[in-house]
């Protein structure tokens, strides 16, 4: 090529005793230069859009996790969620909007607190001026799905394809034996179906491997929303699951045992514990007299089909080429269901109270973001406060979208912050409220006002009234967990700022949608 640019530039070659290190030199300036040009870029292709999924929980506990690490995470079988772990960041901050389903999925799909919009409650929706995540994504390039459970509206345009959703494949917690639910259609085809039959968590994984594999053909990036029923009401799950959690926790064969003595006969479900192999539905979960170590086996085993499914989906990225160009978030709606009037199944320990609650049994939840090549791997962080809200700005980010101006929006992009392009934590306040139930707490650093009044029913339950301070509890969430030691006396001042903050927050808020004169939520599930 030396030979092609002299002509066109020539040197003299005499009395020029670097002529060949002079020529060199030029040559690659002019090689450089040519290649700075429009059509010869240097760089390599820009790296693809991120393909982001969101795995849902239902009223999982704190605890059931086994990389929770915890006394009670030793019984849940969930391999796959700790490989998620392993391949990502834990999160010990990691925080829902609210304690219920509705409101909470709402928060996450809006990236605003649903208080912000009048809804604490289940049965209670935000309306069509809401801009849900597949909505603001519009306009990005994104394929956008929706999978399992949807509890944010009734109406046509309020539900998943009204919000924004390209594909919605939508299924109940009332039918997890799929007797009404249409079957997917990888089941069609020889090895679709498990051997045991219809389930509906096995139903919604394959579902969504079908829609990754169509988004990779097309060569789309795309926003996964999948959410699961398990471990959530009613209690029904496959036999061969549940013989897998007594393999791994022997100290569950008795009620293993006790389980294969509830043949069905005729008995209708919701009553007594039926079993129709493999089917097994534990029936009536309200009554005072419960088989709680059989409740607690049907739990892990129904949380054990969603470990299977992440399993399934992290193989078929892999074999996709997708995993390391894609973000995984796990976690739950809110916390484990408890004392109805008996725990349901659910471990929220060391946390206090549960599903429902302002307390951290109800809004903090196991946490996980994974992105191999680009979050850390194996990192356990016990610093950074992250909420499901940041889901909303963080996959907007990502795909190159514009978060809604005209609104407040209570998310933010987390990835600068587990990056190191940005120091400290996401979120330095994050509040919570069910007025409805009378409760409301704010977290302030690494300290927090939680307000419950007491109410008759924790009394009636051997409730301990120095537990519920008048004017609220204030704790060193960061080290007290437990929420138990109230620092409302050494902290009086920083107390008192909280309250005023929180109290500046909600000024402007409407008034909940629950708590109008003859407000009647909806039915959805």
């Amino acid at each position: 090529m030396k030979q092609h640019i002299f002509r066109y530039f020539p040197f003299p070659t005499g009395h020029c005793p670097n002529l060949g290190m002079r020529l060199d030199a030029i040559f690659a300036f002019f090689i450089i230069s040519m290649m700075a040009l429009p059509g010869h870029a240097a760089t390599s292709p820009a790296r693809p859009k991120p393909n982001v999924i969101v795995i849902l929980a239902d009223d999982l506990g704190y605890a059931d996790v086994g990389f929770q690490g915890l006394p009670a995470s030793r019984q849940a079988l969930t391999p796959n969620l700790d490989r998620l772990a392993r391949e990502g960041v834990r999160f010990t901050n990691g925080y829902v909007a609210f304690s219920t389903c509705g409101p909470s999925r709402q928060s996450l799909l809006t990236g605003r607190s649903a208080s912000r919009f009048g809804v604490e409650e289940n049965g209670f929706y935000a309306t069509k001026e809401e801009v849900f995540l597949p909505r603001a994504l519009q306009g990005t390039g994104y394929a956008t799905a929706m999978f399992g459970k949807w509890h944010c509206g009734e109406t046509e345009e309020l539900m998943p394809k009204g919000r924004g959703f390209e594909e919605a494949y939508l299924t109940s917690s009332q039918d997890f034996f799929m007797k009404k639910t249409p079957h997917p259609a990888a089941w069609k085809e020889k090895g679709g179906m498990r051997d045991y039959g219809p389930y509906v968590t096995d139903a919604i994984t394959d579902e969504v491997v079908a829609f990754i594999r169509r988004s990779k053909a097309k060569q789309q990036p795309f926003f996964a929303y999948v959410a699961h029923h398990a471990p959530h009401s009613p209690f029904c799950t496959k036999e061969p699951l549940m013989r897998r959690i007594v393999e791994h926790a022997p100290e569950y064969q008795p009620a293993y045992e006790r389980m294969q003595a509830h043949v069905a006969k005729g008995t209708p479900r919701g009553r007594k514990p039926s079993y129709n192999p493999p089917d097994f539905d534990f029936g009536n979960f309200k009554g005072e007299d419960l088989d709680q170590d059989l409740l607690r086996l049907t739990y892990l085993s129904m949380l054990l089909a969603v470990d299977d499914g992440v399993g399934k989906l992290l193989d078929t990225l892999q074999q996709e080429g997708l995993r390391e160009n894609t973000l995984i978030f796990f976690l739950s709606d809110n916390g484990a269901a408890l004392a109805r009037p008996n725990d349901l199944g659910g471990v929220n320990l060391p946390l206090r109270s549960g599903k429902g609650s302002v307390y951290e049994g109800g809004i903090r939840v196991p946490f996980v973001m994974s992105w191999p090549g680009t979050l850390a791997a194996g990192k356990v962080d016990t610093q950074a406060v992250v909420s499901s809200m940041d889901i909303f700005s963080t996959t907007l980010a990502l795909a190159g979208g514009k978060l809604p101006s005209d609104r407040p929006i209570d998310g933010v992009n987390v990835i600068p912050f587990l990056t190191g392009e940005k120091s400290g934590s996401p979120h330095e306040v994050l509040f919570f409220r069910r007025l409805g139930d009378g409760g409301y707490s704010i977290r302030n650093g690494d300290h927090k006002l939680t307000n419950v009044p007491l109410q008759p029913k924790v009394m009636r339950k051997g409730g301990n009234p120095a537990h519920y301070p008048k004017g609220g509890g204030f704790y060193d969430i960061q080290n007290d967990i437990t929420e138990v030691n109230d620092l409302s006396a050494s902290f009086a001042e920083k107390k008192a700022a909280t309250q005023r903050l929180y109290e500046d927050i909600v000024k402007d808020f409407p008034v909940p949608l629950d708590t109008l004169p003859g407000a009647r939520p909806g039915k959805e599930e």
